[in-house]
């Protein structure tokens, strides 16, 4: 179909294209330094002023691999040090570009501030000290990723030594896999969404993803009770545990943890392919068709949220979002136009002498495996005998007679002649009667 032609052609383009902005723009336009050159020096800290106010311990990275190390605090409390990335202009280029700071601390015994400026981050700090309940994330993260475009500012607050460094990716391969996974699944989704494999899999995958939840939803159930009753603390503790635990897996997947693990895997995965099996496939097409687009609606998620170059990414998904609604009719022919206009065939014609040498030879092909045919068993010449009206000539035939009798030649040949005269003699008539209308 034509989709399935232009699915291949449209990925490679948009590859093509993107692969080479990257290289046109490292090879031509190296500036800001800071994305080509690993300079591995350390920053001191510089006075920052914000408002008229002047911030002490500010340390401004702006180059890959520029670090700063905090000594260790002597006098046992907590000290809050900012750390500011500059962004770079929006560029097409720089569409699967990404930055982060990365920090070397042995502990967890630290508090993390964001903000788009040292302003927002003091004052995130104060709010932390005097507020008497102040809610922090359910993960720990000791690499923080920052768009390339965006200014914004990191306050890490303990007493004890470390290091951090700004990392950036002119190309993050991460990100250009999130890009084509999500175009793949978009174009897809009405085929997988009708594979029993990719239900299975689906299936199992989010009973071993969301067993907590689904737990909670089959209480809800059995007790028959409301949302807003103590089923929603149940769900919010629920998503809670889900998140905190994908956000840690690494310190459950080391040697203390790892055999209650995979015995979750294990017990999680056999349930949720019995209770797959149990209900079965989908078979309503409402149903399928939900399951479709349900599946293309995290695909575009998928390619929005794989660049920190938004507008891009967004024009990709309107894209994709109006090529898929455009009828197929309409493609097809728009793209039987452009075949014929642009990629016309070259067809060879045939003279007189090269058709007739082609047609005697195909008949003759013809014919020989028509007596093969006939020869063999399969062709089951007794009953095929009793349909005939000369049973004989069948006969002859096979036994490698001409297909075609004297009588047979005499009488086309003598046909032809009689037509080529008849045809002459109307346009000799045709022309004397020209002639005579002319002398009138």
């Amino acid at each position: 179909s034509l989709l399935q032609e232009i699915r291949p052609m449209f990925l490679f383009l948009l590859f093509t294209f993107l692969s080479k902005c990257v290289a046109q723009e490292l090879a031509d336009n190296p500036s800001p330094e800071s994305l080509t050159q690993d300079t591995n020096h350390s920053v001191l800290p510089t006075p920052w002023v914000e408002d008229g106010v002047t911030h002490k311990d500010v340390y401004k990275l702006g180059v890959k691999g520029q670090y700063a190390t905090i000594p260790l605090r002597t006098d046992g409390y907590d000290h809050l040090s900012t750390f500011c990335y500059s962004s770079v202009p929006l560029s097409i280029y720089m569409f699967w570009s990404s930055a982060s700071m990365k920090m070397d601390l042995p502990s967890n015994n630290y508090q993390v501030y964001i903000g788009p400026n040292v302003t927002s981050v003091s004052s995130l700090a104060q709010a932390s000290e005097s507020a008497w309940f102040y809610s922090q994330l359910p993960w720990r993260s000791k690499e923080f990723k920052l768009s390339p475009f965006e200014d914004v500012c990191i306050g890490v607050q303990t007493m004890e030594e470390y290091t951090i460094t700004l990392q950036w990716k002119y190309v993050n391969y991460m990100m250009v896999v999130v890009t084509l996974s999500g175009m793949a699944l978009f174009w897809m989704a009405p085929t997988l969404c009708r594979n029993t494999f990719f239900h299975y899999t689906t299936g199992i995958s989010l009973g071993l993803l969301m067993s907590v939840v689904l737990l909670t939803y089959l209480a809800q159930r059995r007790f028959k009770q409301s949302l807003f009753s103590w089923v929603g603390v149940a769900y919010s503790f629920s998503v809670y545990l889900m998140t905190r635990t994908w956000f840690n897996i690494k310190e459950y997947m080391t040697e203390q943890y790892i055999h209650l693990l995979v015995g979750y895997v294990l017990v999680a995965g056999i349930i949720s392919f019995a209770v797959v099996y149990r209900m079965g496939p989908p078979s309503n097409p409402r149903t399928i068709n939900l399951i479709q687009w349900a599946m293309q609606a995290v695909s575009l998620v998928m390619v929005v949220m794989s660049s920190y170059h938004q507008p891009a990414s967004l024009l990709l998904s309107l894209t994709m979002i109006t090529w898929a609604a455009i009828p197929a009719s309409l493609k097809s022919g728009v793209n039987t136009q452009i075949r014929k206009r642009f990629f016309k065939p070259q067809v060879k014609l045939l003279s007189e002498d090269e058709y007739n040498t082609q047609a005697h030879a195909e008949t003759k092909k013809a014919l020989e495996q028509l007596k093969n045919f006939c020869r063999s068993p399969d062709s089951k010449p007794w009953k095929t005998v009793t349909r005939l009206r000369s049973p004989g000539r069948f006969a002859e035939f096979i036994e490698g007679s001409p297909h075609l009798t004297e009588a047979e030649v005499m009488e086309y040949s003598h046909w032809d002649y009689n037509t080529d005269d008849e045809d002459d003699t109307d346009e000799d008539e045709a022309n004397e009667a020209a002639t005579d209308d002319n002398m009138d």
